[in-house]
């Protein structure tokens, strides 16, 4: 085991000579329009294209595959993903691409795959898919897991995904153990093998817990499958082996090859000057046009689809950098559509908007005002946007601040989510300094910003525990930031705004209740109606986003409420210093950045709620005044020997003559 590290060497220097990119399929030939490129099948579904150059210059041209003996129209069209034009492919210059064909069918279903003119049916270029080509295939391990586990460690099955990462599937681990670790090696596991970090960036990180978790692992840079013996978990404090599953008896000669992430550099801004606001992340450059009374910016950073960038003048302009007051462009692409949006904000209020008063973080149309954002151009390649606005240097619109080509500025910014509403969430990313500018300067440049095709997908979100009382039980709801991706976008399913409810220190955990039974919920939401970023009533409902108070009347006829709106103080956790949310491995390591505030004697408002019959089996914790605050409640039937109503006992008493 000592000399684990030198074979892996002399396995990786062994294995050299085979492909990185997959099966070789062949070249495009027959090309015309400059086609070129290397065509492999990566797994049953997806095609690598090494040094792919293509022209661009011809309209409606697409990656297209068919079941005819020659291209031709008929056939299906494969996206490249986070292309701005999913319809028509851009210029490529000896650049790699990796496609995946749509609507679950496989490469062997098809005869060729087509650089194709979908206006004029032209093909450019093509490659022939033989009929005996082998397309490398995951691998199943089996179950995970002792017979008898060990820190309820156990997963229905161990995916070998390619040639270095594994999943499990629905992994159960009571993070109980002082330092566990996902581990491999060679031979049986002992202390002489080597950790497999999770996250990959936090070498160090120990296990959180796991329930019913899908969780993929990478292997460290020089090991692949093919040099390891087994997977698993293994605590080095304690020296124990918490469940492992053997490599050894399977195959692994035809896995999918394991591709980084492809990164392609985006050429530096045309305009006159630039500022990084986040190295690698975020960029704004912009030219002054004074004689017109217009400035142009450019919008310049990592995106995806419905995330936004937000950049103005700030809501204290000498002061410093106050997202209060801050007149900003906000720019995004629209999922539906893959279209650029920008719109002009005001940021009245640290709140979410309420479109009908136009309070909150609202656009200026909502606010009795006009757009002054004219967008010019946008474009969005594998994950970095580049989206062009202008704007006046000086507006008569009230709603406008000026921007001085004079003096050094203060300004604001953000990256956030569009809410379903379509309108801007609490910013995960945000300014942690003043930040200054002089958009007079002389001349000044930004690096090149590096496209992403992470073909891996994004982090899983953090476990929560359910809350599961027994008997009559309390609750306390506080209001807390939104834990971001990992938190309440990964268990929602969609963007919140930004705060959320925290119920007994836990953010929007699942609840489980009884019917019967009396539940008592402590409310520290806030009651200051005035300030519609601090006025959070907690209610109990059947719509999944909640916010009665924003809804329509048509809206609010499709919603039943079952408990009534409660507000009390605010009590709210933040954060000590900002980080982003990503950066921690589990909803424990969050929780404890975050400190609670709440003022001396805070008075909650008490909401008391007996779930019965006529209370579904699944209703909503949420905010009366805002949308997406809370998640969801289970209701369940009493059993007979516990707590419940008269007539639910005489039902059991019934059930239990019958039966005997």
């Amino acid at each position: 085991m000592e000399n684990f590290w030198a074979f892996a060497a002399l396995i990786a220097l062994a294995s050299a000579a085979e492909t990185e990119y997959g099966n070789l399929i062949g070249d495009f030939t027959g090309t015309i329009h400059k086609v070129t490129g290397t065509v492999y099948a990566v797994d049953e579904r997806t095609f690598y294209i090494r040094g792919f150059s293509y022209d661009g210059t011809a309209p409606a041209t697409v990656f297209y595959t068919g079941t005819t003996q020659e291209p031709a129209a008929g056939g299906l069209s494969i996206p490249v993903p986070g292309a701005q034009d999913p319809n028509n492919l851009r210029e490529y210059n000896l650049e790699d691409v990796m496609i995946t064909i749509p609507d679950g069918r496989t490469i062997k279903d098809f005869r060729w795959l087509s650089v194709w003119c979908v206006s004029v049916g032209v093909n450019f270029g093509h490659v022939n898919i033989p009929d005996n080509l082998v397309t490398p295939e995951t691998k199943s391990l089996g179950s995970f897991g002792f017979s008898q586990r060990v820190h309820d460690v156990a997963a229905d099955d161990v995916i070998i995904l390619n040639s270095k990462q594994f999943k499990f599937i629905n992994l159960d681990y009571d993070g109980r153990g002082p330092a566990a670790y996902f581990w491999t090696g060679d031979g049986q596991p002992d202390s002489n093998d080597i950790r497999v970090p999770h996250p990959a960036d936090q070498p160090n990180a120990i296990l959180p817990r796991y329930s019913g978790a899908t969780v993929t692992v990478t292997l460290q840079e020089g090991l692949s499958v093919e040099d390891v013996d087994f997977i698993g978990i293994w605590c080095e404090l304690a020296k124990q082996n918490f469940g492992h599953i053997s490599i050894q008896s399977s195959d692994v000669t035809d896995i999918p090859p394991y591709i980084k992430p492809l990164t392609t550099p985006v050429p530096p801004s045309n305009l006159d000057n630039c500022k990084v606001l986040v190295p690698d992340r975020f960029q704004i450059a912009w030219t002054l046009d004074e004689p017109n009374n217009k400035i142009q910016m450019e919008f310049r950073g990592l995106l995806s689809l419905n995330e936004y960038l937000a950049f103005g003048i700030s809501g204290s302009p000498s002061g410093g950098t106050l997202m209060i007051g801050s007149d900003v462009t906000v720019v995004w692409f629209d999922p539906s559509t893959n279209e650029p949006k920008a719109e002009d904000y005001l940021l009245n209020q640290y709140s979410q908007c309420l479109p009908e008063q136009g309070i909150g973080a609202c656009p200026d149309t909502l606010q009795g005002s006009e757009e002054n954002v004219v967008l010019i151009s946008g474009d969005l390649t594998n994950g970095v946007a580049v989206i062009l606005i202008e704007r006046p240097i000086n507006s008569p619109d009230p709603q406008d601040l000026p921007i001085p080509t004079t003096e050094d500025v203060y300004v604001s910014w953000g990256i956030g989510f569009i809410n379903p509403t379509g309108h801007v969430a609490k910013h995960d990313i945000r300014p942690s300094d003043d930040v200054l500018i002089n958009f007079g300067q002389s001349s000044s440049t930004c690096p090149p910003l590096k496209t992403v095709d992470d073909a891996q997908g994004g982090k899983e979100p953090w476990y929560i525990p359910p809350l599961r009382p027994e008997g009559n039980a309390t609750f306390t709801a506080v209001i807390g930031p939104s834990g971001g991706k990992r938190g309440y976008v990964g268990r929602a399913g969609q963007v919140g705004w930004g705060l959320l409810w925290y119920v007994n220190g836990m953010l929007i955990p699942e609840i489980y209740v009884t019917r019967g039974n009396t539940y008592t919920f402590i409310i520290y939401g806030g009651n200051d109606v005035s300030v519609s970023g601090n006025y959070h009533p907690f209610y109990i409902t059947d719509d999944k986003d909640g916010g009665y108070a924003q809804k329509t009347d048509a809206e609010k006829e499709l919603e039943t409420i079952y408990a009534a709106p409660v507000e009390g103080d605010l009590c709210e956790y933040k954060a000590v210093k900002f980080v982003s949310d990503d950066k921690y491995y589990s909803f424990l390591s969050y929780a404890s950045s975050l400190q609670l505030k709440c003022p001396a004697n805070a008075v909650p408002g008490i909401l008391k709620w007996t779930p019965d019959e006529n209370t579904p089996d699944l209703v909503y914790y949420q905010c009366y005044q805002h949308r997406f605050f809370g998640w969801k409640i289970h209701v369940s039937k009493a059993a007979c020997g516990t707590q419940m109503s008269f007539a639910l006992l005489m039902l059991c008493l019934q059930l239990f003559l019958f039966l005997h």
